[in-house]
């Protein structure tokens, strides 16, 4: 813009006006046209200089992760970036939600029994449980409780429809935000209103419970969040609440065919779907005495599909945005409960079952773990698979507990190649996804493994570095002949010294030369053959000092054998040999916890359902630490107890019998009926949990019609190898009635019984309909409401004992959590009970890997891995079996077989390892990672010729 002006006026000195338009004097005058345009030429140079610099090269520090390319990851976080509380209600459907296979590995309820779900998918099996499990409940409770005169007085609540849902929130803070019921167009009867007709319907009903960010709450004077205030409402209530309509918005737990999700309504008829369940319960009456005739209920529940059906009792939705409500990406599991319709109608025929509405469980997205790694056998084609980046020579395994969050995996070296010196342990996703461009480039590759050996399979040869061990009092004779035996490898040790030797001469060569020759002289060398003489036994080797420069010790210890007149060798020895390894101070393996571990599990197979009742008591109970790692790997299935004491905890604090507000009858007892459908449900609903109870104290439970009874206590449990049928038994019965006395009970009572204090305080805000219509949604009466309830931690994990009292016999492990209410009007909290749940001891891991001495844990060094080159890791889906870890080459060490695997698994070392004991051919000594020196390196040709020189030198001097 400077070549337009001939001349060019400034306001400023000459000087100033010279370096701006040299070409122009501060008088004027024009330079020399050369000269001008030369100039100009710079000016531009310089302009564009500094108005458009050069770009930094990628994976500079200023934007060290450009070099990353787009993936499935990078769109899902766009598009949930996009929407926010401010813009979703204008928002198409198609941007509130994300591909159908954003969630991969979904619970399928014919595959849960036949396939190994790992610890990242047990929040979404807690999911897809608590939705099976509450519509079992009201599937039964409805159509069991379904006469005209009689039932509508015992039918749930107002209130126990809102406490359900807010139990099953607050029972499980780290994997459940939302759970509700939305029952179809006219199918949920006004049982709790005072109602000229029974057959009066709500339009829609659907009581919800969701958890809020109670940071700005006005009951939280902290201002911290703490996940224990919840709200309730109910959906059906309200303008625009037509949750059924297809012009919903937001609704794909109602309808996405997609995803398997037509549950209602329900065009299928009254068979299809609709599966039956048969109970049997034994009930006793108020003094304990077992009544003779057993009550048998079948009731129609969801579908109990086989390995090929397609329709499930649980869907899973896609992730979407739950607009309007909690305003996070949610992931929801549904379930179908089933009633009798028309409900009231003195023409049986015209009943049938009908899906009635559908049970609504979520958890927020961002919490589910998802498989980076590439599409396998084991990991089917999903959205966001292959997003890890692992390089090729490493091979990707997820990791739990990331989230969806990148970093959630590892890269562990394929079969052929190890890990670099310098890396401890397997590359972390973590480490990859934060690393720029020449990092990545340069590191985070696995290393060739060289001279690969077959899988030994014959007996083990001993190695030179290992000695027998002998007694003190081993005879000077046997030290003898032992020392002629060992005079026999005097060549093979000469030479080994003499390599070892030149390597130090040669050590201008190079390093790769010395780690040659190094592991050369550790190598096993084939003796030459030997003529021995016809006077003696003995070979007369004939040493050169000039070759190999230990002769002279050889020879002098030749001519000074043992002595012969000597009887005893005054040397210290163990007299019994135990082979336990260390690293350090500490022990890593004891023969005697591994012979421990294997008769404890022996022992178990031996305790049968026809010689428990022989046994005594203390035989059918296992010793502490067995239960190691339950309540860690069971805590899903302790959340389904503690769940049942939430909700009976938040009724009896708020529960107001006779309590009317207006024609709103708000207050009503628990009774009997709906106590065994809870345990019943419970059973029905997990394939882990065995039995259920709900054990009452000493005139704690007061039945709906006003009785109080000294003991009650509904026990469920599955018979073996059922799934459909369920039996129970009131506990309070002559035989059980000592249930008071079991340490799952006392132990919780002598707990809480004086003292209550550590229980959490949740908070919950109930919001109703205004009419039966459901015009308007309004406070509830009591706005908020409290309850006290305790943690899981709170609750008492049991040690492994053996049930024989004819119900389900086997070993179980038992939680058991407590419960607690207002008994008599009184203000103080009262100790009322304990709920629990068991399962089977034979889904237990174990967890064989060295440990701290203070662990609990009964079977911890017990793996027989080889601690001096391998480390031990548990592997988990094992169950309850000796050999559920794998010997993992330590950092230095490489595995050097030649087949697909990179570790040494824990069953054939320890089957390896008692043919050792046994004195029978083992490849024990064997299966062990060697020195990570093997590695294909170029070597000059020049440095073999001289190895193999010094060799020849030396095999020769010795003939």
């Amino acid at each position: 813009f400077f070549f337009g002006h001939r001349h060019v006026r400034f306001s400023m000195r000459g000087k100033i006006m010279t370096i701006l338009c040299p070409w122009v004097s501060p008088h004027g005058q024009e330079m020399s046209t050369m000269r001008k345009f030369s100039l100009a030429f710079l000016l531009v140079a310089i302009l564009l200089t500094f108005s458009n610099p050069p770009s930094l090269p990628r994976g500079s520090a200023l934007n060290p992760f450009s070099w990353y390319p787009r993936d499935n990851f990078d769109y899902i976080m766009e598009k949930m970036s996009r929407a926010n509380p401010n813009n979703c209600p204008y928002l198409s459907e198609a941007d509130l939600t994300l591909p159908a296979t954003s969630v991969n590995q979904l619970p399928a309820y014919n595959r849960i029994p036949l396939q190994i779900w790992f610890s990242n998918r047990s929040k979404l099996m807690h999911l897809h449980n608590v939705a099976l499990n509450r519509a079992y409940f009201y599937s039964y409770i409805l159509q069991r409780l379904n006469a005209t005169d009689t039932a509508p007085p015992l039918l749930p609540s107002l209130l126990y429809y809102y406490f359900a849902a807010s139990a099953d929130v607050s029972s499980a803070p780290n994997a459940l935000n939302v759970s509700g019921m939305f029952m179809d167009t006219n199918c949920s009867y006004a049982s709790w209103y005072v109602v000229e007709s029974v057959n009066t319907t709500f339009p829609l009903f659907a009581p919800i419970a969701r958890r809020l960010d109670n940071w700005n709450d006005e009951t939280n004077i902290l201002r911290v969040p703490s996940n224990k205030t919840i709200e309730l409402t109910d959906m059906g209530a309200g303008p625009n609440n037509n949750y059924t309509a297809p012009w919903y918005k937001n609704n794909p737990y109602i309808h996405d065919k997609e995803m398997g999700i037509t549950y209602i309504p329900d065009h299928r008829g009254t068979a299809l779907g609709k599966n039956q369940y048969s109970t049997r319960s034994q009930l006793a009456d108020i003094y304990g005495r077992p009544l003779e005739q057993l009550e048998i209920v079948n009731f129609f529940g969801p579908n109990a599909p086989g390995i090929k059906e397609t329709f499930l009792p649980v869907r899973f939705t896609r992730p979407y945005y739950d607009c309007g409500h909690s305003n996070r990406w949610i992931v929801s599991a549904v379930s179908a409960l089933s009633d009798y319709m028309p409900r009231y109608s003195p023409i049986d025929r015209l009943r049938g079952p009908r899906m009635v509405g559908v049970i609504v469980t979520s958890m927020d997205f961002l919490r589910i773990d998802f498989n980076p790694c590439k599409a396998s056998l084991g990991n089917p084609t999903h959205f966001l698979a292959g997003v890890s980046r692992c390089k090729p020579t490493t091979m990707c395994v997820p990791l739990p507990g990331f989230g969806f969050a990148r970093g959630g995996y590892e890269c562990v070296c394929q079969p052929g190649y190890r890990l670099p010196m310098q890396q401890n342990g397997p590359f972390r996703g973590i480490d990859i996804e934060q690393a720029t461009e020449l990092e990545y480039q340069n590191g985070f590759d696995c290393l060739p493994i060289g001279w690969r050996e077959v899988v030994p399979h014959e007996i083990s040869i001993r190695g030179s570095l290992q000695r027998v061990r002998r007694s003190t009092n081993e005879s000077a004779e046997a030290a003898t002949n032992e020392k002629e035996d060992d005079s026999d490898d005097l060549l093979c040790e000469i030479l080994k010294q003499t390599v070892r030797k030149a390597s130090a001469f040669l050590s201008s060569v190079g390093y790769e030369l010395r780690r040659a020759l190094l592991y050369f002289s550790n190598s096993t060398i084939v003796r030459p053959k030997v003529v021995e003489n016809e006077n003696t036994s003995s070979v007369d080797w004939k040493l050169a000092p000039s070759v190999f420069p230990y002769a002279a010790e050889w020879e002098a210890t030749r001519e000074n054998p043992v002595s012969r007149d000597s009887t005893e060798l005054n040397r210290p020895r163990r007299e019994i040999s135990i082979p336990f390894y260390f690293i350090g101070g500490g022990y890593t393996f004891s023969q005697q916890a591994f012979g421990e571990v294997q008769r404890l599990i022996t022992y178990v197979d031996t305790v049968t359902p026809e010689n428990c009742a022989a046994k005594a008591p203390e035989d059918l109970t296992m010793p502490g630490g067995v239960s190691y790692g339950a309540e860690v790997q069971f805590e899903m299935e302790g959340r389904m107890a503690l769940r049942l004491a939430h909700f009976l905890s938040a009724y009896y604090q708020n529960n107001i019998v006779g309590e009317l507000y207006g024609n709103l009858k708000s207050g009503s007892p628990l009774n009997r009926f709906e106590l065994f459908g809870e345990v019943y449900a419970t059973v029905l609903s997990s394939f882990q949990i065995v039995s259920c109870g709900v054990f009452f104290d000493h005139q704690a439970f007061t039945d709906h019609d006003g009785v109080t009874w000294d003991l009650f206590a509904p026990y469920a449990y599955k018979p073996t190898m059922s799934t459909q049928v369920a039996e129970a038994i009131d506990m309070s019965v002559q035989t059980f009635r000592n249930y008071t006395q079991q340490p799952w009970f006392r132990i919780l009572k002598e707990r809480w019984v004086s003292s209550r204090f550590g229980l959490e305080r949740m908070t919950t805000k109930p919001y109703i309909r205004s009419n039966i219509n459901g015009t308007q949604v309004q406070r509830y009466f009591n706005f908020p409401l409290f309850y006290r309830v305790p943690r899981y931690e709170d609750g008492y994990w049991t040690e492994p004992y053996y049930v024989c009292y004819g119900f389900q016999n086997g070993w179980v492990i038992t939680y058991a959590a407590p419960f607690f209410g207002f008994l008599d009007n009184r203000k103080t909290l009262d100790f009322m009970g304990v709920v629990t749940v068991s399962v089977s001891l034979a889904h237990l891991d174990l967890n064989q890997c060295p440990q701290s001495f203070y662990t609990p844990n009964f079977f911890k060094n017990s793996a027989v891995c080889d601690f001096k080159n391998t480390y031990c890791e548990p592997i988990p889906g094992r169950r309850f079996r000796s050999g559920s870890y794998k010997c993992m080459c330590r950092q230095g060490f490489e595995y050097p077989f030649n087949d697909l695997s990179w570790f040494f698994d824990g069953e054939t070392m320890e089957r390896e390892y008692e043919l050792k004991l046994l004195g029978k051919p083992s490849r024990y000594d064997l299966l062990k990672c060697r020195q990570g020196i093997a590695a294909r390196l170029p070597i000059a040709r020049s440095t073999v010729l001289l190895l193999l020189a010094v060799v020849w030198a030396a095999i020769s001097g010795c003939v």
